[in-house]
């Protein structure tokens, strides 16, 4: 598929955005519409009256449409959510309760099976407005998906604005977080992007980067990254992505079990599966040379959920490039898994100064009957 086919028939903006003049009614006119009509008859209106929904419509045709705004697209989607969602899921805040390895160990329940997935590779700012934007970006603010399991955030992006990720024209792309789970392509899964920039002009204030709503809703097969950019009034985002049917949930775990990871060697750490040469996904990258390595030898790696095709393989990579007194070292080895429908995997990659043992942890997907479970 050619990039953008995901804007198309596949990607629906809640916004409306490709709609008409670029104008709509939005759900406070609709609402101001409401209590124009309800003035008229405070006593007795009753939306399932013929004539009060008359005086309704008449009063909606009345409110004029207002330019579409980036910053209304948010609070849009938050009242339609609170209208399907809220009874049953919680929060439109609320993050996903349902974490990884849900039915890697026995007993595995009967329901638990394979689908199909949305394998998420990269995000990246590829152009910025000139408007006041300029490289490099302090980036903070959220991006998120919202399956059919549960419709609670699954977060790829999740930073506060003291935490925020430098991004620079050479070096555009997210540092993923998530998902935290397989994000599951059973009915449509929304994407909700909530991004900000520390503003140059203004100390301590923030300026609107990207406020977006879209969905994706093919449930299909690729054999390879499928990208598309997503338009915004101040940036265009890329995303990267893959359908995978049917998948299973991988969970990678890496620790050094022989010699130390030095401060002065940068690590990264990246995986892909067989079929895709070319749909890498960065799992770790210590761009500040410091490999975070906690007391037990675990390196805490940023994202550790991406999922695998039935009868696939994954690749894990680790890499390590010195700096300082250590400059010159490059070192990297590489992991091979088979797929498994749930238990563990392990593999060593040797990288001469120490070893890295790498854990998969299979799992067949979560389902709404395992929110229901938790609740």
């Amino acid at each position: 598929m050619a990039a953008g086919g995901l804007a198309g028939t596949e990607l629906v903006s809640t916004g409306g955005a490709e709609a008409g003049n670029n104008a709509r009614v939005t759900g406070r006119g609709k609402r101001k519409a409401l209590r124009k009509a309800r003035q008229k008859k405070p006593s007795s209106y009753r939306r399932d009256d013929r004539r009060d929904r008359e005086e309704f419509m008449r009063a909606l045709r009345e409110e004029e449409p207002i330019e579409l705004r980036e910053e209304d697209e948010i609070p849009d989607y938050r009242e339609l959510w609170d209208c399907l969602y809220a009874d049953h899921f919680g929060s439109f805040d609320d993050q996903t309760a349902l974490g990884p390895m849900r039915h890697t160990f026995e007993p595995i329940p009967s329901y638990a099976a394979p689908d199909c997935t949305l394998q998420i590779f990269y995000i990246r700012v590829t152009e910025i407005s000139k408007d006041g934007l300029q490289w490099p970006l302090h980036v903070h603010g959220l991006v998120a998906a919202r399956d059919s399991v549960d419709h609670n955030r699954n977060f790829l992006f999740n930073r506060t604005r003291d935490d925020c990720q430098t991004l620079t024209q050479e070096d555009p792309w997210l540092m993923l977080t998530g998902p935290s789970r397989a994000l599951v392509l059973i009915d449509p899964i929304a994407f909700e992007v909530q991004l900000k920039v520390k503003s140059k002009t203004e100390p301590g204030k923030d300026e609107l980067l990207a406020f977006k709503v879209f969905s994706y809703h093919k449930a299909y097969h690729s054999d390879e990254v499928e990208s598309t950019r997503i338009t915004c009034k101040r940036c265009t985002l890329e995303f990267a992505y893959a359908p995978l049917l049917p998948s299973v949930e991988a969970t990678v775990t890496v620790q050094v079990i022989d010699g130390s990871w030095d401060d002065h060697v940068q690590g990264v750490v990246t995986c892909r599966t067989a079929s895709m040469e070319n749909g890498e996904m960065v799992l770790l990258a210590s761009r500040d040379g410091k490999m975070p390595v906690n007391s037990d030898g675990v390196i805490e790696l940023s994202r550790r959920v991406v999922s695998v095709e039935l009868r696939g393989q994954l690749l894990v990579s680790v890499l390590g490039r010195g700096t300082g007194d250590k400059k010159g070292l490059v070192a990297t080895d590489t992991a091979l898994f088979t797929q498994m429908n749930a238990g563990t995997s392990h593999g060593v990659c040797d990288l001469g100064f120490c070893k890295v043992q790498v854990t998969v942890a299979w799992s067949f997907l979560s389902t709404l009957a395992d929110m229901l479970l938790s609740a």
